[in-house]
């Protein structure tokens, strides 16, 4: 099932980079997933009275044009029923109004009625989708890792008195920041080494409900440094259970000349502790 809407950028949309972050197209996506219900029958209302949820499982992110305020963007939706009773896979492209790719989202979802599996009448399954989430494997524990912590804040919960797919993505980039901090990386450390990086996708595991309230350990490291770009990886727990995992990608760039270069030796002096698997 396909479904297309109209979105706008906003002045608000911005991040520190001052491009619009990346947590504005999962809201985007959201919208458009919920519409998607709404054409089937299922509007706000009745999703609200029969305590309807899709329940995020597995995700894809991959960013390829940045965006400013002011723009129109085409969200296109595409929806199938996959795996078990209620699994949805959601494929939804962003896209200017030249028809230019901006971000392209993919996510695994399991719709429940009251907390049981619901199989949503009007979305069939689909043969030939090409799926780009994947399981994250565990920590080897060859490497050091940087332990921050994040207290969910209660008033981030949606309308379910959950929290959806951007606030989750808030944990991680929180973490992004206070592995930076931990380790020193200023913005001093930063010119010296001639080294920034730009964050361009990710792969995300959901596997528990995150409780309001309730204080976060966010466990951070690279996974590996391939060339011109290096992974980022994440555990968030609570109370020793995993909660959320994600990995990201993240463009290596010369600081001084604007363009993507390999990781000098510098940088891997710097963060060679932190890096799971050394080439």
């Amino acid at each position: 099932m396909h479904h297309e809407y109209t979105a706008i950028t906003r002045f608000a949309d911005l991040d520190t980079q001052r491009h619009v972050t990346s947590r504005t197209y999962e809201q985007f996506a959201l919208e458009g997933r919920y519409q998607v219900l709404a054409k089937l029958g299922y509007n706000q209302e009745r999703i609200q009275n029969e305590q309807i949820y899709l329940e995020a499982m597995r995700g894809y992110s991959k960013f390829h044009r940045q965006q400013f305020p002011g723009v129109q963007l085409k969200v296109d939706t595409f929806a199938a029923a996959h795996g078990g009773e209620g699994v949805i896979h959601w494929d939804q492209k962003i896209k200017d109004q030249a028809g230019e790719l901006v971000c392209h989202l993919q996510l695994e979802t399991r719709t429940t009625r009251a907390g049981e599996p619901l199989a949503l009448d009007g979305i069939e399954k689909a043969a030939n989708f090409e799926i780009l989430y994947d399981d994250l494997k565990p920590w080897s524990g060859n490497n050091e890792r940087v332990v921050s912590y994040y207290t969910m804040p209660y008033s981030d919960r949606d309308f379910a008195g959950r929290y959806n797919v951007a606030s989750l993505w808030r944990i991680f980039e929180e973490g992004r920041w206070m592995f930076a901090e931990k380790t020193g990386l200023t913005y001093d450390r930063i010119v010296e080494m001639d080294t920034t990086s730009f964050y361009m996708g990710s792969i995300a595991n959901f596997f528990a409900e995150v409780p309001a309230g309730r204080t976060l350990q966010i466990m951070t490291w690279i996974e590996r440094v391939d060339k011109i770009r290096y992974y980022f990886r994440q555990d968030v727990l609570l109370n020793g259970k995993l909660m959320l995992a994600m990995r990201d990608e993240q463009l290596i760039v010369s600081l001084s000349k604007a363009r993507p270069q390999r990781a000098s030796a510098m940088f891997m002096s710097f963060m060679g502790k932190f890096v799971e698997f050394p080439t």
